[in-house]
């Protein structure tokens, strides 16, 4: 049976090496590591797969059965995360029923069943074949985001962020049937909206930076929306929302995304590489390196992995071969340490090595899997005997080595485990938000190193002996928190992940201890 203690947070020096100090250094994951090709799987960060869910369909399994089976094909690319788009179509004109809220509700119920979150968009119009023919008035999309609020509010933990959605054709804010995307005050209205029925502690993202200043005088509001750039392509278009380097909103989003959980996609395979008589031109290649350091610089949370990589599309059936797109490229480009030196870019002293200290190649595909959003890498565990009998001070220390700071609500806890793999839980006050990759004022972008500390004791009740110390890093929310698929895995080759016979906790080992 878990015992839950609160403590208050270690504040004094350690001591010195007679009073028994012990210290434990931990490396990163090297490229032969368990995780090392494959990636690390964490909640709430990384490559995303795209669904979309007719609300007005009368049930969610053919959405379901999609979600399934993306989770399945892109298993090996350590994926977490699912932009969730829920179509209104059908119920344009109409109050949302009980019947569309339990579809909703079982697709967020698989959701969870399978362990991930929604990057999650509300939409009506679907630009296929020119433009849709039904989509809503501003007065019909402000009424179905009021009653949509308290469905947002009790499935808040199963969301990392939501997109503002709603206008125009795939809720990109373009080609709406009503023209609402012409209207700042429409634009406006739905904005306000989104943020008062969005739960408070959940970005809006919008499509470029003019949406966001839109609010701008209005800054509660303002600085809860961030950016999901639907268009990255990295060198100029006419199609990239002025969001090329060198532009305005290239410079805001670099400057306000450190606080922010930001989502892209690159275009669509068949379009960039295929033979679309709307591409540029045949064989676009979205360049690799730049993406990378794009990513970094804007501080991306998440990527979709469905857009240029395992791709298959109508308009490709007629080809003999599917083209390479631009991720299987990627995949065969190499990425030196140099070029992330260079650019002062994240990096293990690990990432490139194997377990026996030899050198290897990297490619950038890799790379950006492993860095999207957080990628927390232990440094160094102190443990010191305390004031009293029995108690051990303890002093973790940590880099964040990926792209973005964590968002929404974790709680960190060191936990001993007995013999017997009972937990005792030590609830710590480190505060997850804090834990940026480096200050966003240092132009030289050096890694922080951020520090975990508490003091642990033996509860009256249990037993002396030997038990293994672990970090376990908990989905805040209550029907999350017992659930290892939820619980934040560290970036490090010599740590063990252990998972209880009872699902419950996913604990990162630090060492054996003996009390």
């Amino acid at each position: 049976m878990k015992k839950l203690l609160y403590l208050s947070l270690c504040l004094g020096f350690l001591l010195s090496c007679n009073s028994g100090q012990e210290t434990i250094h931990f490396r990163g994951i090297c490229v032969d590591d368990p995780q090392g090709i494959e990636g690390l799987y964490n909640s709430e960060r990384g490559f995303r797969l795209e669904v979309a869910l007719n609300v007005g369909d009368g049930n969610a399994s053919h959405a379901i059965e999609e979600l399934r089976e993306e989770v399945a094909k892109y298993a090996s690319d350590s994926v977490s995360l699912v932009q969730s788009y829920f179509y209104l179509t059908d119920l344009v004109g109409k109050d949302l029923s009980e019947k569309d809220f339990e579809i909703m509700q079982s697709y967020f119920d698989e959701l969870q069943n399978l362990g991930m979150k929604a990057v999650l968009r509300f939409a009506y119009e679907r630009d296929f074949n020119g433009r849709a023919p039904v989509g809503p008035t501003e007065k019909q999309a402000l009424a179905h985001l009021d009653e949509l609020q308290p469905f947002l509010e009790k499935n808040k933990d199963l969301i990392l962020v939501v997109q503002a959605g709603v206008i125009g054709a795939w809720g990109e804010w373009h080609s709406s049937v009503h023209g609402l995307e012409n209207s700042d005050d429409i634009k406006r209205s739905i904005l306000e909206k989104l943020l008062a029925v969005v739960p408070k502690e959940r970005n809006v993202q919008v499509r470029v930076p003019d949406y966001k200043n839109i609010l701008k005088n209005t800054p509660e509001l303002y600085n809860r929306l961030s950016f999901h750039d639907d268009f990255i392509v990295i060198k100029a278009d006419k199609w990239d929302g002025d969001m090329h380097e060198g532009t305005n909103n290239f410079d805001q989003i670099v400057k306000e995304s450190p606080y922010l959980a930001v989502d892209g996609e690159l275009p669509w395979g068949f379009w960039s590489v295929g033979n679309d008589p709307d591409a540029p031109s045949a064989g676009w290649i979205i360049d690799g390196h730049e993406t990378a350091r794009r990513l970094f610089l804007q501080h991306y949370t998440s990527l979709s992995v469905i857009h240029n990589y395992k791709e298959k599309h109508e308009n490709t059936k007629d080809l003999k071969k599917l083209p390479k797109y631009s991720m299987l490229v990627w995949k065969e480009t190499p990425l030196s340490e140099s070029f992330l030196i260079e650019n002062k870019m994240p990096v293990s002293a690990n990432y490139f090595q194997k377990k026996d200290g030899s050198a290897v190649e990297r490619n950038v595909f890799d790379y950006i899997r492993d860095h999207l959003g957080y990628r927390l890498e232990l440094q160094e565990l102190s443990l010191t005997n305390g004031k009293n009998k029995g108690e051990k001070e303890i002093s973790l220390s940590l880099i964040n080595r990926g792209f973005s700071t964590l968002f929404n609500e974790h709680d960190v806890y060191f936990v001993l485990i007995d013999e017997a793999g009972e937990v005792t839980e030590f609830k710590t006050d480190a505060d997850i938000y804090t834990w940026q990759p480096y200050n966003p004022d240092d132009i030289n972008h050096a890694p922080l190193v951020h520090q975990v500390k508490s003091t642990i004791k033996l509860p009256v009740d249990s037993k002396e002996g030997n038990y293994k110390l672990g970090l376990w890093i908990a989905d805040g929310s209550e029907r999350l928190k017992y659930n290892p698929r939820y619980a934040i895995r560290t970036a490090n080759g010599d740590v063990k992940w252990w998972v209880s016979k009872d699902k419950r906790y996913g604990v990162n080992i630090l060492t054996d201890i003996k009390l």
